[in-house]
């Protein structure tokens, strides 16, 4: 699965909010889930901008799909 760079803008979006953030989880019905390294997910703050993270669903060909952000550092 390509890491696109709206996927890329997503995680560093979400990272503001919730640094310990280490992977993101885009399930086969459109949803995302951001985990930290010990697989907690964090409550979602209604500071996140939802537009970012719905601009890098759209930009993925299949779903499910898992990027883990050390990899693209």
């Amino acid at each position: 699965m390509k890491f696109t760079k709206e996927v890329y803008d997503a995680l560093v979006h979400v990272r503001q909010f919730h640094p310990d953030v280490e992977i993101v989880v885009y399930t086969s019905d459109g949803r995302w889930h951001y985990v930290t390294e010990d697989f907690k997910l964090p409550t979602f703050d209604p500071k996140i901008d939802v537009g970012i993270l719905e601009d890098a669903a759209d930009s993925l060909e299949q779903f499910p799909a898992v990027f883990e952000f050390y990899q693209y550092q």
